[in-house]
């Protein structure tokens, strides 16, 4: 049916239109209730080849911090879930996480983020050799980030597949065994979970469920909105930070919607 209404000039524009009043509805809703923002990073760290614009410089990551340290109300993960089952979630909260759990998180995030004192939720892929490539955190280096107050470990599968595109039976093993793991490994209980790739494609109602029987209390997306206290519980919201300067960051920043 996509097919036959492309071929209609009218099709795209009213994608455009329908993608605007989207936009505006939103921008709407900021004025009148509370949201908070949910910011993802992948890597802190200086690459020679970075494809998917995956690093941001410790530079700019340390700019990105004072100017979150000194501007909003940074907390936990596992703190917002709360708020938002509560319906009290305010204006200038903003959360930290890291999806996949590289090394440089240990080596060069969690030093800035003790500089501004700073809590974040690092989502560990827990099979090194799985599809996100090298230099995953190995079982020592998590349990000496699961050993600073600062840091909430969430699971990211084992394996970090395309969830909604794997049998049932698959995405249960890939959800349940990276939490079972990930806990035989710092000895305490998981409660976040980051869906891989975490797009409205990546994850079905059905892998939803998996992650709820699988004893989880929360789970991030990659859905680009504000975090509301209507906000699926299992499917936050959150903005993927790029490698930007200061002027860069607080832009972005301020037209997140």
């Amino acid at each position: 049916m996509k097919k036959i209404l492309r071929q209609f000039p009218g099709y795209n524009l009213g994608k455009k239109i329908y993608y605007f009043s989207g936009q505006i509805k939103r921008r709407l809703r900021n004025k009148v209730s509370p949201t908070a923002k949910i910011l993802l990073y992948h890597r802190i760290a200086e690459l020679k080849n970075d494809l998917h614009l995956l690093a941001v410089l410790p530079d700019n990551f340390r700019e990105h911090l004072k100017y979150l340290k000194n501007n909003f109300r940074v907390i936990p993960l596992a703190q917002l879930a709360n708020e938002i089952n509560a319906k009290k979630i305010t204006n200038d909260t903003v959360t930290i996480t890291f999806d996949d759990g590289y090394m440089d998180n240990c080596y060069y995030a969690m030093p800035i983020l003790k500089e501004f004192n700073l809590p974040a939720t690092i989502f560990i892929t827990t099979n090194p050799n799985s599809s996100t490539g090298d230099q995953l955190l190995n079982d020592e280096k998590i349990k000496i980030l699961s050993g600073i107050e600062l840091i909430e470990l969430g699971s990211h599968t084992l394996n970090h597949p395309r969830l909604s595109k794997i049998p049932s039976i698959e995405q249960e093993k890939e959800i349940l065994e990276s939490k079972s793991k990930l806990e035989s490994v710092i000895n305490r209980p998981v409660d976040g979970f980051a869906y891989p790739f975490g797009d409205e494609k990546s994850f079905t109602k059905e892998t939803t469920n998996l992650v709820k029987k699988s004893g989880f209390h929360y789970a991030c997306a990659n859905i680009h909105e504000r975090v509301t206290n209507h906000s699926d519980i299992f499917a936050l919201p959150r903005y993927v930070v790029r490698n930007w300067d200061l002027e860069e960051f607080k832009k972005q920043f301020e037209n997140f919607i």
